[in-house]
């Protein structure tokens, strides 16, 4: 699921998601856990531009099978990932 958000509404976006709870991982993403295990967790790609962010949403169910693999059991769309949307837009004030 995706949503654009400008820039003068939420400042950095870093910051923005950090303080919505999700923390950085390596490759520059962002996740946040549902609960104290590992899996599930939201997992969110940001693409910035000048104006705006992207944000790419999606709930990996689990941990990718097979190593050396990035395939994993992701969700793009459903009542959970609307729900934190709707989380991440509200938080925008949009």
């Amino acid at each position: 699921m995706t949503l654009d958000i400008p820039l003068n509404r939420i400042g950095n976006p870093l910051v923005f998601f950090s303080r919505l709870g999700y923390h950085r991982e390596t490759n520059g993403s962002f996740a946040k856990r549902v609960a104290r295990l590992p899996f599930p967790r939201f997992h969110v790609y940001l693409d910035i531009s000048q104006e705006s962010v992207r944000v790419n949403l999606h709930l990996d169910a689990k941990k990718p099978s097979y190593q050396g693999t990035s395939a994993h059991a992701g969700e793009y769309d459903g009542e959970v990932v609307e729900r934190e949307m709707e989380r991440i837009k509200q938080n925008a004030g949009l």
